[in-house]
């Protein structure tokens, strides 16, 4: 498909096959135009096509939109702020000690730092509590390294959390762990059932796929045995398993053979895809092959019974409700999920442990709440965001995405992946699932 054409300076026209999609990108009103209707809007206006299109709200003539501008005055007047009230989640990194060497992961994995001591982890989870008394919930995400490595902190803290909970008068503690699903006891299989665990499992795709980025520390595979402790748990009552899915280069142009591997092998209904995130200062994957990869993936789940979430999800969700999807950083409810470190540190990005700006101690964000605006990113940073379609649902990179290439001006593949998103979201007739 040709790059969208620009309509009266303020929309933009997706063309297919004859047929074309009207797109605002800042109000995420969308239209379809049949050919003839299109035939129809190359004439001198007003014909019937410009009337009715009026009708909608796309107007013609007037001066040429800042998109820029627009967006944030369209911000302030639906009452959305990118500062968080609260924190309302901790992934709690228990150790950075790992059984895997993954080329790509975000944490720096096995560099000999002390894990999280019994005292930071009871401190860590009153702050958590304390902040949100009163409130329906609360949730914790065990996390590394491997966290199983220190399960017995893990059990320490669910029974804590208890009792914290009855305390501060928190409805529910929703408890998750992300693993490689390499090393599973029986002890923690019969904790995670007894708490009712989300178990988020790390897998690439099948055993030729995953072991090309994922292997164990003495450079063997560990599919086998992540197989089998799978299937314990899918088996298990009470548990809800779903796959932590990464785009690698690997997996890239394999996408839905490996949803349906997943789905169809492992047995696993709920896939979340990770958003690549420039590691290395950039994108590993081709922005524009993503986005249409996981389209076709989330056909694929969707075909076989299962459900795939990914940023092409904020995509629909944004052009259905027609409000801007920009602060990925936040809940829905407008609080933040952070993350607790080692040494009672609190890391406002949850998959960034080392940047400065994020980094407070519990007692700087006792004292000053305002701090939590430092994980808030400038929208729109880049006069080239008013020329992109995709500026209500991307708005730019994200303040972890700044941090990662050094500036405001957004690795190119991620401009992409955003613009190829918005275009399948435009002519998607799947339906949000």
């Amino acid at each position: 498909m040709a790059a969208p054409r620009m309509m009266w300076g303020k929309y933009f026209q997706y063309e297919r096959d004859g047929e074309a999609v009207l797109l605002d990108p800042v109000g995420l009103g969308s239209v379809f135009i049949d050919p003839g209707e299109v035939h129809d809007l190359a004439g001198v206006p007003p014909t019937a096509t410009h009337e009715a299109l009026a009708g909608l709200g796309f107007t013609p003539g007037g001066p040429v939109a800042d998109r820029r501008e627009a967006l944030r005055r369209r911000l302030r007047l639906l009452g959305l702020d990118a500062t968080p009230r609260r924190i309302s989640g901790l992934r709690v990194v228990l150790t950075d000690r790992c059984n895997m060497a993954c080329d790509y992961c975000f944490v720096h994995t096995n560099s000999g730092k002390p894990d999280m001591t019994q005292e930071e982890l009871s401190e860590g989870l009153r702050f958590l509590f304390e902040q949100n008394a009163g409130q329906e919930e609360v949730s914790i995400q065990w996390f590394g390294g491997e966290p199983t490595i220190r399960f017995d902190l893990m059990r320490y803290g669910d029974q804590l959390a208890d009792t914290l909970a009855d305390r501060y008068d928190v409805g529910r503690v929703r408890r998750t762990v992300v693993t490689n699903g390499a090393r599973l006891t029986d002890e923690a299989l019969d904790h995670f059932i007894a708490y009712e665990y989300g178990v988020g499992i790390s897998i690439d795709g099948p055993p030729s796929i995953n072991s090309a980025n994922r292997l164990l520390l003495g450079g063997q595979p560990a599919d086998d045995r992540i197989r089998r402790n799978v299937a314990r748990l899918v088996e298990a009552d009470g548990l809800h398993v779903g796959c932590n899915l990464t785009p690698t280069t690997a997996n890239i142009g394999r996408l839905a053979e490996t949803v349906r591997w997943i789905i169809g092998t492992l047995g696993l209904k709920f896939i979340y895809v990770n958003t690549p995130i420039p590691t290395g200062g950039a994108w590993r994957v081709s922005g524009t092959e993503l986005a249409h990869e996981l389209y076709e993936a989330r056909v694929a789940a969707l075909g076989r019974g299962g459900m795939l979430f990914s940023v092409l999800d904020r995509a629909f969700q944004a052009l259905d409700t027609r409000r801007p999807m920009l602060f990925d950083h936040m809940q829905g409810d407008r609080s933040l999920n952070a993350a607790l470190l080692p040494g009672s540190r609190i890391s406002l990005c949850d998959i960034n442990f080392s940047e400065p700006s994020f980094l407070h101690t519990l007692d700087e964000l006792r004292a000053d709440p305002g701090l939590l605006a430092g994980v808030a990113k400038e929208i729109a940073p880049i006069p080239q965001c008013g020329d992109c379609p995709a500026v209500a649902i991307c708005g730019g990179p994200s303040r972890n995405e700044q941090a990662l290439v050094g500036g405001s001006t957004p690795d190119p593949e991620m401009c992409a992946f955003y613009t190829s998103t918005v275009e399948i979201a435009v002519w998607d007739n799947t339906g949000v699932q």
